[in-house]
C-alpha cells in the first residue's frame, strides 16, 4: 500500500477488504461514496398467454448518491422495467433493490418520477398541478412554506408567470417543464426519468437538457437522476455513466460507459471533445448494427 501526501491516494497491492478499504479511507479522510441505489440480482417475470416471460434476469447495478445515469437500449431490451423496479411499480421476481437505504417495496416520495406523457391533470392549472404533489408530501408544512416552495420551483423552470393556465394551453416543453418542476418540489433523492424528452423536437429537447442540469446545480448535484432513453447524444451530454442494455427477452446488462467529460458542459463544444467522439463510437458500435445501405 502506498500513500501520498495530504490528500492521499491509495493503492492496494494486498487483498484487503472492503470494510478495511473503508476503515482506512477514514482515517485519511477520504469520504466513502454513498450508495442511492443498489439493484441485487433483479430478475422479472410476468404471466402471459403464452406463460412466464422474463423482461430482465439478474441485473446488478449501484448508483451513487448525486450521478446521473442513463439507461440505454433498444425498445423491449427492460431499460422502462428496470427503472421500475427502481420506483417501486414493478416488484423483482427475484432479488431486490434498496433505495436510500431501504427495500423498495412501492412507490414513495424519497422517489419521484417523470413519464415521457408528462402526467399532469388536465383540469388543474400549473399551480395548482405542482401543489398537489406538495400537499400530499408535506403535510406538516405551512401554507405559505408550501406557496414559497411552489414559486421557487416553477421559477427555477421559468414557469411562474403561466402559473394560472391549464395544461391544454401550453406547449410539448412547457408540459415537461411543469413535470421536472412538480417532481423537484416534492424533493425525491431519487429522480427517476422515463424518457422525458422522447416526444419533444429536437430543438426543445436541447433546451430541456439544460433547463435540467441547471435544476440539479442549483440542488448542489444532491439528487441521484436515472434516466431511460433511446438518445446517445442525449445520454453522453447528462450522464455521469450509460448502461447499455442487451436485447430481451431475458435482458442483461451489456455494458457499462462510463463518461469522462468535465463539467458543466457545453453542448456545442463537446461534439468536438476527443473522448465525446470515442464515447459515441463506442455506443454506436453496441447498439446499432448496420451504418450504410451497404450494409
Amino acid at each position: 500500500m502506498l500513500l501520498h501526501g495530504k490528500k492521499t491516494k491509495i493503492m492496494i497491492e494486498t487483498n484487503f477488504t472492503e470494510d478495511i478499504i473503508e476503515e482506512i479511507n477514514e482515517i485519511i479522510n477520504i469520504p466513502a461514496k454513498k450508495i442511492a441505489v443498489d439493484i441485487k440480482n433483479v430478475t422479472v417475470s410476468f404471466k402471459g398467454k403464452r406463460g412466464i416471460y422474463t423482461a430482465i434476469e439478474n441485473i446488478s447495478l449501484t448508483i451513487q448518491k448525486g450521478e446521473i445515469i442513463s439507461f440505454i437500449g433498444h425498445s423491449g431490451c427492460g431499460k422502462s422495467t428496470l427503472m421500475n423496479t427502481i420506483s417501486g411499480m414493478a416488484t423483482p421476481t427475484s432479488g431486490e433493490v434498496i433505495a436510500n437505504g431501504s427495500k423498495v417495496k412501492g412507490p414513495g416520495p424519497d422517489r419521484g418520477v417523470v413519464f415521457q406523457n408528462y402526467s399532469l391533470l388536465p383540469w388543474l392549472s400549473v399551480y395548482k398541478n405542482i401543489k398537489v404533489a406538495v400537499d400530499s408530501v408535506f403535510k406538516q408544512k405551512t401554507q405559505e412554506e408550501k406557496t414559497a416552495l411552489i414559486e421557487k420551483n416553477l421559477k427555477m423552470v421559468n414557469l411562474w408567470d403561466h402559473r394560472d393556465k391549464l395544461p391544454g394551453h401550453l406547449s410539448g416543453g412547457m408540459k415537461q417543464r411543469v413535470a421536472i418542476a412538480r417532481a423537484f418540489a416534492i424533493d425525491p433523492k431519487v429522480l427517476l426519468l422515463d424518457e422525458p424528452f422522447g416526444a419533444l423536437d429536437a430543438l426543445t429537447k436541447s433546451s430541456m437538457h439544460v433547463e435540467l442540469l441547471k435544476m440539479w446545480n442549483i440542488d448542489h448535484r444532491e439528487k441521484t437522476i436515472v434516466m431511460v432513453t433511446h438518445d446517445i447524444e442525449e445520454a453522453i451530454f447528462l450522464s455521469d455513466r450509460i448502461v447499455v442494455m442487451n436485447n430481451g427477452p431475458a435482458a442483461t446488462i451489456r455494458e457499462i460507459v462510463d463518461v469522462h467529460l468535465p463539467r458543466p458542459r457545453n453542448k456545442k463544444d463537446i461534439v468536438h471533445d476527443p473522448v465525446y467522439m470515442e464515447i459515441h463510437d463506442r455506443l454506436l458500435n453496441l447498439l446499432i448494427d448496420k451504418f450504410s445501405i451497404n450494409d
